[in-house]
C-alpha cells in the first residue's frame, strides 16, 4: 500500500526539511517554500496530495489565506493542516474560518504530528465511505422517486381513462402516456358488432404488417413479449409496444403498468357498449312514443269524425223513415249513449297522451342526465389538468 502523499509549506528551509524527515517513515513529503511552488506541484505536476501542512505565516503571505482560496477549488489537497508560533485563541479560530481541518502550534512535537496526520489520513477514509453510503443512498431515491413517478402516470391515466366516453378518447389518453414515457406503439379496438380499428402512436395508421401482428397475436395470453416488443390483450382491445427493452427497471415498471391499463380499458369499452346501447333503445323509445301519440291523435280525430257524421245522418233520417215517436227515442237515446262512451273516450285518449308526454319527458331527462355528467367529467378531467 503506498504511503499517503503530504505537502509541506513553510519558508523556513531548515525547519522544513525537519518536518519532512520526522514524517519520511509513514508519509510520502514533498515540499515548497512558497506558496507559487506549491501550486506547480498541484497544478503543473498534477499532484494529489492527500494532506497540506501549512505554516501561516510564507513570507509576506499567510497560509491561511492560501488555504481558503485553495479549499473553493476542485483540485488540491483533501484536507489542510494550519500551523503557527502564536497558539492564541485568534489563531485557531482563523484556522477554522479558512477551512483548516486541523491546528498546531510551533513548537510541533513530530511524534504528535504523525498521530495528527495519521487520525486525519483515517478521518478522510471515514469521509469517504460516509459520501460513497450517502451517493448510494441517493441513487436509491432518485430511483425510487423515478419509479413512483412512472407508477403514478399509469395512475393517473388509468383515472382519464375512467373519464373517456369514445374510443377516439381512450387512444388519445394511451399515446399521450406513450409520449410522456418515450414509448412507441400501436393499439387496436374490437368494438362488438363493428369493425376492429388500429391506430399508432406516432404515424397515426398502423402498417399492414403491424396490423397482421396484432391479429395474429390477439389470440396470446395477456401478457405476450417477444424480442423489444411486447403486447397486452383484452378480448375488446390489445396494445402493442414496439420499444420495451429487456432487463430494464423502467420495463418491469411499464409491463406492471400497461397490465392493469389494459383491463381498464377493456371495462371502460364495456361501459361505453353498454351506454351506447341504452342511448340506442332511449333513442327507439322516444321514436315509438312519438309514433303512438301520433296514431292516438289521428284515431280520435277519425273517431270525431265519424260520431259527427253518424248524429248528423240520425238526425236527418227522422222525417224520412217515418219513425213513429217510439222509435225515434230508442234511435235518441242509442246516439246520446255512443257520445256518452266518446266522451269517455276522450277521456282515455287524454290520459294515454298524458302517458306518453311523460314517457317523452323521462327520456329528455334521461338524455339531459347523460350530458351533465359527461360535462362534469370533462370539467373534472380539465382540472386534473391543471395539477
Amino acid at each position: 500500500m503506498s504511503k499517503p502523499l503530504v505537502l509541506i509549506i513553510d519558508d523556513n528551509e531548515e525547519y522544513l526539511e525537519l518536518l519532512a524527515e520526522g514524517l519520511a517513515d509513514k508519509f510520502n513529503v514533498k515540499c515548497a517554500t512558497t506558496t507559487a511552488l506549491a501550486e506547480d506541484l498541484l497544478y503543473k505536476e498534477n499532484l494529489q496530495f492527500d494532506i497540506a501542512l501549512v505554516d501561516e505565516n510564507i513570507g509576506e503571505e499567510k497560509g491561511s489565506d492560501w488555504i481558503k482560496i485553495q479549499t473553493s477549488k476542485p483540485k488540491g489537497a483533501k484536507s489542510f493542516v494550519l500551523y503557527s508560533g502564536l497558539a492564541t485563541e485568534d489563531a485557531i479560530l482563523k484556522g477554522l474560518a479558512c477551512g483548516a481541518d486541523d491546528f498546531l502550534s510551533k513548537p510541533i512535537s513530530l511524534l504528535a504530528l504523525n498521530n495528527k496526520l495519521e487520525k486525519l489520513i483515517a478521518y478522510q477514509s471515514t469521509i469517504h465511505d460516509f459520501e460513497a453510503e450517502i451517493k448510494s443512498k441517493e441513487n436509491v431515491i432518485n430511483i425510487s422517486m423515478a419509479q413512483a413517478s412512472k407508477y403514478g402516470s399509469c395512475m393517473q391515466l388509468t383515472s382519464k381513462l375512467n373519464n373517456c366516453f369514445t374510443i377516439e378518447q381512450i387512444r388519445d389518453e394511451v399515446f399521450a402516456y406513450f409520449y410522456s414515457m418515450g414509448l412507441q406503439g400501436c393499439i387496436a379496438f374490437y368494438p362488438l358488432d363493428y369493425v376492429p380499428s388500429f391506430y399508432h402512436s406516432k404515424n397515426g395508421s398502423c402498417s399492414p404488417v403491424e396490423i397482421d401482428v396484432i391479429e395474429l397475436l390477439k389470440v396470446k395470453p395477456r401478457l405476450y413479449r417477444f424480442g423489444a416488443r411486447t403486447i397486452f390483450n383484452h378480448p375488446s382491445v390489445s396494445i402493442l409496444v414496439l420499444n420495451l427493452e429487456e432487463g430494464t427497471v423502467d420495463t418491469d415498471i411499464y409491463i406492471d403498468a400497461l397490465a392493469s391499463v389494459i383491463e381498464c380499458i377493456g371495462a371502460r369499452m364495456a361501459f361505453i357498449a353498454y351506454k351506447n346501447s341504452l342511448l340506442e333503445v332511449q333513442s327507439k323509445i322516444q321514436q315509438a312514443v312519438v309514433t303512438t301519440k301520433k296514431m292516438v291523435e289521428i284515431s280520435k280525430h277519425h273517431q270525431q269524425e265519424v260520431m259527427n257524421e253518424i248524429v248528423q245522418k240520425v238526425g236527418l233520417s227522422f222525417h224520412v223513415l217515418d219513425l213513429n215517436e217510439e222509435q225515434e227515442d230508442y234511435l235518441t237515446d242509442l246516439v246520446h249513449e255512443a257520445l256518452k262512451k266518446h266522451s269517455q273516450d276522450d277521456i282515455n285518449f287524454m290520459e294515454v297522451s298524458q302517458l306518453l308526454d311523460q314517457a317523452l319527458q323521462s327520456v329528455d331527462d334521461l338524455k339531459a342526465l347523460n350530458q351533465e355528467q359527461y360535462n362534469a367529467d370533462e370539467v373534472m378531467d380539465d382540472e386534473d389538468e391543471l395539477f
